[in-house]
């Protein structure tokens, strides 16, 4: 029992930030893993992806362009040390990350 006593604290202390990607840049991000030859599982149902390298750099190129557009974050390493982030659980979505204009 004083390991659940534990586990309970520690959940109790550990702080969930929302994170600020968009849907786009989790796509971009998991592209980037598929494309260094990462990706241990299939992604999230929401997130399309080939398994062509040169479709999914295509993909990486066009969802560059749209978040260099829209003003967010694009490069490889901040996208991978939030996508761990998410991973881990220390970071959520926020819902307006599915939200559809």
């Amino acid at each position: 029992m004083p390991k659940l006593e534990s586990e309970e604290k520690k959940a109790k202390q550990r702080k969930v930030s929302t994170s600020y990607f968009d849907i786009n840049q989790l796509e971009l991000a998991i592209i980037n893993r598929a494309l260094e030859n990462q990706l241990d599982q299939q992604p999230p149902d929401y997130v399309s992806i080939g398994k062509n390298a040169r479709i999914l750099t295509i993909q990486k190129r066009n969802l560059e362009t749209l978040c260099r557009k829209m003003k967010r974050e694009y490069k490889g390493p901040a996208l991978e040390a939030e996508l761990k982030k998410i991973l881990s659980g220390s970071k959520v979505f926020s819902l307006f990350c599915f939200a559809r204009d």
